[in-house]
């Protein structure tokens, strides 16, 4: 380690000459354009504008150079600028064309991308978010509404479970989105950060063109464009990857592979597990993408292999059992689009996905594999610049075996689903102050012949810095697979959502304020304290969560420091699973705080970024004390940090360090199924794998346009 810091030290005082870039940004009446923004592709380096649109930055790069222009109503311009014709620069922006997306509805949904004005995070912001270690779903616990267990890393939404959040990629479920993990091991996302150009993530109130999700739809955009050719070479503390791209004009092959191996990680800085083979997976992807005369087919596969063995603590047992794990994940996704004339539009998609997981515990294994298919046809109409209207149709089908085996006996248990979805949605823009939207979803299943969702959302446009918006649905979602395999005549579960919401964006500075108020029906209870074949389910479960969720980001207060804050305030009660009454659920964090700060320095080239997260204590029941989920774990507090630094345009050092401060939270207790002699439940606390993760990498980018690079990857 201290020897990566001596090269990154030695490098970073090299001395170049700096070169001025200065200009001035103006509409087309010659009007000066305020807080526009000024950057070279593919490096940090950048500016904006004040209020006169006079602008100034500094920069170490030489030759020609890619010039991106950017501000809020304006349309993006791309210049290309000789750094050696050091003269000032008129840049001139037009105004956006009024239309539909004047007033973008703001609840209920969070954006993560390069345009939109509802955009609170960009898509580098996910992968350079300090303690998210490249992971999506690492950098949305950042966010207001959502909540991510450390025991499980799980993503969570205004005070649902994990269970309620559905995940897509171009519109097509993602059936197995996490990768594998033994019992209270934080899981990751298993996709790649770079495929994606557009992140929307809804805490609620969400399109119908999504369904089966009581709480909220994360939906990942690939960009419908063809990618250049470049290799992309990376080597870190826990293993090595390589991504090659070929262009074609009108279509483009990419190649990723990845091996992770926590092994060699292990020896240096050793984990709470007890490894009898410590983790490893290798991985690969591969994206077609064409464009056609009139349309655009983007086609992804991806294939996961894990293995993992260790000894695991159990309340039940006086030994550590020893754990085995296998899984065998692939995915393929394909979307066609294709423009029909007459201000018609065409998508047709079709993704499925396939998990083997072998799990061995001791004596006893629980292998279990699931095929998921999802077919999807959408057809978009602008009927003009202020109507447009979506119609579009749904199949899932899933098949899903558990068997349980021992040295005496086997026993499989099953369940096969088939949905089936209608939608139409439409989308009004009264003016260019108010849009309304309304929306229908008609499901069929096996279970539920028919169920009906009615849509219903409204946005206000105060001013062109304040705006108004108000959400409601009705929402239903299936039973969860490990029920389904013993009733699959359970009834699915209900929810209604109410959000209101507040948003505010000028000078670079951005707040959102969120209250909301979900209702549940017909939730699943059971008559005994673990999920089996005995059990008897029914839907007479009832819930609610309300609270109010604040974010506020400011990225002009400080030369080169940008900042945001995000506060969730969850209020929840549950009567479902086994409770004897309505109660907190032991996922939901009443209180959580992240604070998130990132600051470039341009004399180092670098970027260092802190996250802080502070979450309350949970409630938990304890079997020795009368009452049902009457204590509450201790809050805890993170400390993350990162380091990304430039060694030349295309060499990148990137260090990330999860829990700096090393605290040692508890996330919950595990109680014995039965007590001892003395008639106490024996328990074993759940705390982090590790006080600290530390990552160091290495990336590297060989293309023929030397700006290109892996920032958006760190």
């Amino acid at each position: 380690m201290k020897y990566i810091l001596s090269i990154i030290l030695f490098c970073s005082i090299q001395v170049s000459a700096q070169i001025k870039i200065n200009g001035k940004v103006t509409d087309s009446n010659k009007k000066a354009v305020q807080y526009a923004n000024i950057f070279i592709v593919g490096t940090y380096d950048g500016g904006t504008t004040d209020t006169l649109g006079n602008f100034s930055f500094m920069t170490y790069e030489v030759g020609n150079q890619l010039l991106k222009i950017t501000a809020i109503g304006r349309e993006s311009k791309s210049i290309p600028h000789d750094l050696s014709h050091n003269k000032p620069l008129q840049i001139q922006l037009q105004e956006q064309a009024k239309q539909l997306d004047e007033v973008v509805i703001q609840a209920g949904l969070l954006q993560a991308g390069d345009k939109g004005k509802n955009t609170v995070m960009t898509p580098l912001d996910i992968v350079t978010t300090a303690g998210s270690m490249g992971n999506i779903f690492g950098a949305l616990a950042t966010l207001p509404g959502a909540q991510v267990a450390g025991e499980n890393g799980r993503l969570m939404v205004h005070g649902g479970s994990a269970a309620e959040t559905q995940t897509y990629i171009n519109g097509i479920r993602v059936p197995q989105p996490y990768t594998s993990s033994p019992n209270d091991v934080p899981v990751r996302g298993r996709f790649s950060p770079f495929l994606f150009k557009g992140v929307n993530f809804s805490t609620g109130g969400y399109s119908a063109e999504y369904g089966n999700a009581l709480s909220s739809v994360l939906i990942l955009n690939t960009a419908n464009q063809i990618e250049p050719n470049k290799t992309e070479i990376s080597i870190s503390s826990v293993g090595a990857g390589l991504s090659n791209t070929q262009d074609w004009k009108t279509k483009s092959l990419t190649f990723n592979t990845s091996y992770t191996n926590l092994k060699p990680y292990s020896k240096i800085i050793t984990p709470n597990i007890d490894w009898t083979k410590p983790y490893e997976n290798a991985s690969g992807e591969l994206i077609y993408r064409q464009k056609l005369k009139t349309g655009f087919i983007s086609t992804y596969a991806a294939f996961n292999f894990e293995d993992m063995g260790l000894y695991q603590k159990n309340s039940n047992y006086t030994h550590p059992i020893a754990i085995k794990k296998k899984a065998y994940n692939s995915y393929f996704n394909t979307d066609y689009q294709q423009n029909l004339g007459g201000r018609w539009d065409m998508q047709s998609g079709i993704g499925m996905g396939y998990l083997n997981e072998k799990l061995q515990a001791d004596s006893m294994g629980m292998p279990h594999q699931e095929i998921a298919i999802h077919v999807k046809e959408k057809f978009t109409k602008s009927w003009n610049n202020r109507i447009k209207s979506i119609f579009g149709i749904d199949y899932f089908y899933t098949d899903f075996i558990q068997d349980f085996t021992s040295p005496s006996t086997r026993k499989e248990v099953s369940s096969a689903s088939s949905i089936a979805a209608l939608y139409t949605e439409t989308t009004y823009a009264m003016n260019n102050y108010l849009i309304a939207k309304l929306g229908i979803r008609a499901t069929s299943s096996t279970a539920e012949p028919f169920l009906l969702e009615p849509r219903f959302s409204l946005g206000y446009l105060i001013n062109p810095y304040n705006q108004l918006s108000f959400a409601y649905g009705d929402f239903h979602q299936q039973g969860p697979q490990e029920i389904l395999i013993y009733d699959q005549q359970i009834k699915w579960q209900q929810a209604h959502h109410y959000i209101l919401n507040y948003y505010y964006e000028k000078k670079g500075r951005t707040l959102r304020l969120e209250a909301y108020r979900k209702t549940y029906d017909h939730l699943i209870k059971y008559d005994t304290p673990r999920i089996n074949s005995s059990s008897i389910f029914t839907n007479t479960g009832t819930g609610y969560a309300q609270g109010m969720d604040l974010f506020f980001r400011d990225n002009r207060s400080i030369k080169n420091l940008q900042y945001w804050i995000s506060y969730a305030y969850t209020d929840s009660k549950r009567n479902e699973t086994d409770a004897p009454f309505s109660v907190t659920p032991s996922y939901v964090f009443k209180h959580t705080l992240s604070v998130v700060a990132k600051y470039w320095i341009n004399a180092l080239h670098s970027q260092v970024s802190l996250t802080n997260n502070y979450l309350s204590g949970r409630s938990y029941h304890d079997p020795n004390l009368p009452s049902y989920t009457q204590r509450k774990i201790d809050a805890y507090n993170t400390l993350s940090a990162s380091w990304s630094y430039l060694i030349s345009q295309q060499k990148i050092i990137h260090i990330s360090v999860n829990n700096l401060l090393g605290s040692s939270p508890i996330y919950g207790y595990q109680y014995a199924d039965h007590p001892n002699q003395q008639g106490i439940y024996n328990r074993i606390a759940i705390t982090p794998s590790a006080k600290r993760f530390v990552f160091v990498g290495f990336f590297w980018t060989l293309s023929s346009n030397k700006k290109e690079n892996q920032l958006d990857n760190l």
